[in-house]
């Protein structure tokens, strides 16, 4: 998995414009991560979260690494299917315990 962003690396190209999000004007935006996530690890879903001002961060704890929705965790599912049906958002961020420990 590493060997491709190598590739990237040395590709000839002007180097982009340093954009700052900060979530300005933006409705409560909800983030799902998995504590155990390698593709993006929990820090890095943790400073995207500081830079949204108004997000709410959704730790999942349990049921594997990468791809938490939709999936057997209840906790994780209610919580994405209110933002997406009803455009509730938890009212702070939240943790979703693996659903064995529950």
């Amino acid at each position: 998995m590493l060997a491709f962003p190598a590739v990237c690396a040395s590709w000839p190209a002007p180097t982009a414009p340093r954009v700052r999000v900060a979530g300005a004007g933006l409705p409560p935006t909800l983030m799902l991560n998995s504590v155990h996530d390698p593709a993006t690890p929990i820090e890095a879903a943790r400073s995207a979260h500081r830079a949204l001002r108004g997000s709410r961060l959704v730790r999942a704890t349990g049921n594997g690494d990468h791809g938490q929705y939709p999936g057997p965790d209840p906790c994780v599912r209610s919580t994405v299917e209110s933002c997406l049906l009803a455009g509730a958002v938890p009212t702070g961020d939240l943790t979703c315990p693996s659903p064995e420990a529950g």
